[in-house]
């Protein structure tokens, strides 16, 4: 992520973020496509005491302690890394370990797992449902394997047949448990077990598994002894229902951090390969020698001027004679009026073997603070790279025109890569440091830095020097050091309005907070339990309202409790935002392409997510929740039983074709040329707007459907103005416009999609979106065709005369304003941001 900043936080926001960090970071991710890092609010009450022993991969969601006696914890971890005496394997009765958990254990502890499940097999026979058995751990990190076999569901079960499977699944959760008391294992990590390629509901999976637990410690069937059992899964919605199930049941608080207090003794985050290699949790650092514009990876890093010319130096040049002359079209058209030392500016590979490159604006040595750039340049690269891939190759930056020390690149871009391991999420990524083949200095300089950190660091966690880097923040905070909070973004804009929204969600009030979103239609059931719970968890008064188009929640209360209860109401907005986002998707990708299973075709949300994984590149993947593998090189599908089917793309549109698109998906936004930019810079001006960037909307499925509907209405389309916040930019570039992304500030015409003719004119319509820091104008192309005078009642256009079936294609005020009842009948093709005449930009 390019751009970044700190916010110094006062005790009582401190306080209120304590409580509800998980909510806050959801939301700021959702809301403006950021990623907030809380640094120094650790609790002195947190399980587990100092942070600074994490395991970057490990992530302690929840922990409470039972009256018992046992410690309940939900971690986000791989379990064939998790440090504990004894780990569950969701097992079959044969106890054969050939797919899901069961195959990955086995793969990470070696032979000797599955030698000893056949010879317990070969002894006693088959493992029955609901029971448990213990072997050797091989090579894992625990002392045993407790082998627990599940009930096994169809495919989609019924409701009789979960019934039915229920106290099976708690009567093998307590067959472990039994283990763990017989065997006097002190800590356990359980998995949530059939709910994988078992089909067993995860929700219903993770309460009973909870209410097993807590039922064994109420009978103190552990004898006083303290054991502690992690919950530990590592994909997000598992963990999410641990974590839900836990804090209903048990009244379990929510853990602020990262933290590995399971893994026990050893030096977990540096492992030392032979050879060129260095292994920092997940991510994985090698030395070559070759040539960086033949890199067969995801992503090539490049060094360039602020004048964006390829031509400048020999690796640019390099890079631009095999890319070919796009790449430079394509960053010239990135260019704004002042680039930073530091910027990183993305482009398509081209004919490069790579689908990005990023170019790394730097400085020459002679400059103040050209270290720390440097570093810097190498930090975001990493951040950017591991959020959507999983390799990236490096030249040695710095060595050419810039004038830098080998010595000190090789210890500035190494540093830079541990310290980007302290702040990994848990992802994998391969980095490669590429260096030219006659530069014998360039690598022995390498080498020796790698010698350095593996002889020097043996018998400790990662470095100081390492953790510390001046150039990013990320040493380990202290208890006496300021709070603050880390908002890092893609662009400047994002990081501002995640800034404001922040500091106006954190100021100190008495009365009421209001949350404004139409999502509020889509709560759940469940979603309005939630809001009694928060109100009886926070003492504030919590009230869900929808007038006159406008949605929302108000929350009244104490300053503190209100802030905690808003942030928590936001995340759950954000997650009906997601969930109606993802079904849109599925809705439109299937209106415009279908994967077809032996001549089959796929459900939509199925169909949808193989589309996404076929443009993204994939060679195969795996949908658990599915239970089916997909290789797309060979166009098969695995089911959970092991059967292969054949797999055929088949697209509704031959036009419908977005393989070319930068970003390896259906959508992108792509810089405007200067042409264009120039004329919208005039538009805008006339208006009294000041642009500040403009991207062009390209959604091929979205065309294709607007074009459809062309044919039905019979005047060409308009050109029309939509003002929107900043939330829901980036969902209308995915699926297009609802009328709940952006309610006017009356409705006046109808309940539909208002548009404007002109630029002016909608920002009075949307006078409430202007509470942000920017202007966000989304240019449309849009099909009014029949039009008529609207009025407040209507929620579909009139009828044109007798027969109900004909009616108007949109309405209007006579002037300037516009309304249409169907998404399908506008395009988005800009998004235009503006900055406010009273703000400096």
């Amino acid at each position: 992520m390019n751009d970044k900043t700190h916010i110094p936080l006062t005790a009582e926001q401190s306080s209120i973020l304590r409580k509800c960090r998980s909510a806050y970071c959801k939301a700021v991710e959702t809301k403006f496509d950021c990623t907030a890092i809380l640094h120094n609010l650790e609790d002195s009450d947190s399980f587990g005491g100092n942070a600074s022993n994490a395991v970057l991969a490990a992530e302690l969601r929840c922990y409470t302690k039972l009256p018992g006696g046992v410690k309940v914890s939900v971690w986000k971890d791989d379990l064939t890394r998790h440090k504990v005496d004894a780990v569950v394997n969701a097992a079959n009765e044969n106890l054969n370990h050939g797919g899901g958990l069961a195959l990955a254990l086995s793969l990470a502890g070696g032979p000797m797992i599955q030698l000893c499940s056949d010879q317990i097999i070969k002894a006693k026979g088959k493992v029955p449902t609901g029971e448990a058995v213990v072997t050797p751990p091989g090579n894992l990190p625990c002392k045993s394997i407790i082998h627990a076999v599940g009930p096994c569901l169809s495919p989609y079960p019924g409701q009789r047949e979960v019934d039915k499977a229920a106290p099976v699944l708690s009567q093998t959760v307590r067959s472990i448990l039994n283990i763990v008391e017989h065997e006097k294992i002190s800590s356990v990590a359980i998995p949530a077990l059939s709910s994988g390629l078992f089909h067993f509901p995860r929700n219903l999976c993770a309460d009973i598994i909870v209410n097993t637990i807590k039922q064994y410690d109420e009978f103190n069937a552990f004898g006083g002894r303290t054991v502690e059992i992690n919950l530990v899964n590592n994909d997000e919605p598992t963990v999410q229902e641990m974590e839900r199930a836990c804090t209903q049941l048990l009244g379990m608080p929510t853990v602020t951090g990262s933290y590995s207090g399971a893994v026990k003794g050893g030096n977990q985050s540096m492992h030392f390969s032979s050879g060129n290699s260095l292994q920092l949790g997940n991510i994985t650092l090698h030395l070559k020698k070759g040539y960086i514009e033949d890199e067969k990876v995801d992503v090539i890093v490049n060094t360039v001027g602020d004048n964006l010319d390829l031509s400048g130096g020999l690796i640019s040049q390099a890079i631009l004679k095999k890319a070919g002359r796009k790449i430079q079209d394509e960053i010239y058209g990135k260019k704004r009026r002042h680039i930073a030392k530091g910027d990183v500016f993305e482009t398509r590979g081209y004919k490069l073997n790579c689908a990005q490159v990023y170019h790394t604006v730097c400085v020459h040595r002679s400059e103040y603070g050209s270290t720390q750039v440097l570093s810097k340049v190498v930090f975001d690269c990493l951040m950017k790279a591991v959020s959507a891939y999983k390799s990236i190759s490096f030249p040695a930056i710095g060595t050419g025109n810039l004038d830098f020390n080998k010595q000190d690149v090789a210890k500035i871009m190494m540093d830079a890569v541990a310290a980007f391991a302290t702040q990994n999420p848990g992802k994998s990524l391969d980095i490669n440091f590429v260096v030219f083949p006659k530069d014998g200095e360039m690598m022995q300089a390498f080498e020796n830095r790698l010698k350095f950190m593996k002889e020097g660091f043996k018998s400790s966690d990662l470095p100081t020097a390492m953790m510390k880097s001046s150039a990013f923040d990320t040493k380990e905070p202290t208890r006496n050091e300021t709070p603050t909070i880390e908002i890092r973004g893609v662009c400047n804009e994002a990081v501002r309005e995640a800034k404001a929204w922040t500091m106006n969600m954190l100021v100190s009030r008495h009365g009421t907070i209001t949350v404004t979103n139409n999502f509020v239609i889509y709560l759940g059931q469940k979603d309005h339990e939630t809001l009694r719970s928060l109100q009886a968890m926070f003492g504030v008064q919590i009230a869900v309202f929808f007038r006159n188009g406008q949605g929302g929640i108000s929350i009244t209360g104490e300053s503190r409790s209100i802030s905690c209860a808003a942030f928590e109401v936001e995340s759950m907005l954000c997650q009906a935002q997601k969930d109606f986002a993802k079904d849109e998707e599925s809705d439109l990708l299937f209106s415009v392409v279908r994967w077809q299973c032996n001549n089959s075709v796929l459900p939509s949300e199925i169909s949808a997510v193989l589309e996404k994984a076929y443009l993204a590149r994939n060679k195969e993947i795996e949908l658990r929740e599915y239970n089916i593998k997909v290789n797309f090189k060979d166009k098969f599908l695995i089911d959970n039983t092991g059967k292969r089917s054949s797999l055929e793309r088949r697209r509704l549109f031959m036009n419908y074709n977005p393989i070319d698109l930068p970003n390896n998906s259906f959508y992108a936004t792509t810089p405007l040329d200067r042409k264009d930019y120039f004329e919208m810079e005039r538009k805008a001006k006339a208006s009294g707007l000041n642009i500040i960037r403009v991207e062009k909307i390209e959604n091929t499925a979205l065309q294709q459907i607007f074009e459809l509907n062309s044919k039905r209405v019979i005047d060409k389309p308009k050109t029309l103005y939509q003002c929107v916040s900043a939330q829901f930019c980036d969902l209308i570039c995915r699926v297009g416009f609802q009328k709940d992304f952006a309610p006017p500030g009356e409705q006046k015409y109808g309940s539909g999609i208002y548009f404007s003719s002109k630029l002016d004119n909608a920002l009075k319509l949307w006078s409430n979106g202007l509470k942000e820091e920017y202007i966000y104008i989304i240019q449309a192309q849009v099909l009014t065709g029949n039009s008529t005078l609207g009025s407040t009642d209507l929620i579909l256009p009139p009828v044109t005369g007798s027969d109900p079936l004909k009616r108007y294609d949109s309405v209007n005020d006579w002037l300037e304003t516009h309304v249409i009842f169907s998404g399908q009948q506008a395009f988005p093709e800009y998004l235009i941001i503006c900055g406010k005449k009273s703000s400096p930009v």
